[in-house]
């Protein structure tokens, strides 16, 4: 593959892990918008059904996410493998990533993405399962 078609895919790449961020932000809002109205005062069969539902969709965006995190190291890896690639200009080794990449500091944010988005299943869980709501605060 040219530079140019390496550059696209990882253009595409970012587009990706975007959308699968917005998909992500819509689930857990529209989640957090269901306890608030109905799922705080439901019963637990219910509260059960719906965090399992929320659970497989998140836990396909996860794969997904995984997915496309591999496609974007092959992609970056095959562009600093170019045989006659010559150094990127600084503008863009600092759009794409690269001078982060040779460094190891994009698993910073990759891990940080991840502990997020565990830390938010966790306090979903504690807010459908264990956390007693009053009836002023819905």
């Amino acid at each position: 593959m040219t530079e140019a078609e390496l550059t696209n895919l990882s253009i595409q790449c970012a587009d990706s892990v975007l959308q699968v961020v917005a998909i992500y932000f819509s689930i857990v809002s529209a989640y957090i918008a269901a306890l608030h109205y109905i799922l705080g005062r439901a019963p637990f069969l219910l509260k059960a059904i719906a965090f399992v539902f929320m659970s497989g969709a998140l836990a396909f965006l996860g794969l997904t996410i995984m997915a496309i995190e591999r496609v974007t190291s092959g992609v970056i890896t095959a562009l600093h493998g170019l045989p006659n690639r010559v150094a990127a200009p600084p503008a863009t080794d600092l759009y794409f990533g690269l001078d982060h990449m040779a460094e190891g500091r994009v698993d910073i944010g990759v891990m940080v993405g991840w502990t997020m988005a565990f830390a938010i299943y966790v306090s979903l869980f504690y807010l459908t399962f264990l956390f007693r709501w009053r009836q002023d605060e819905r």
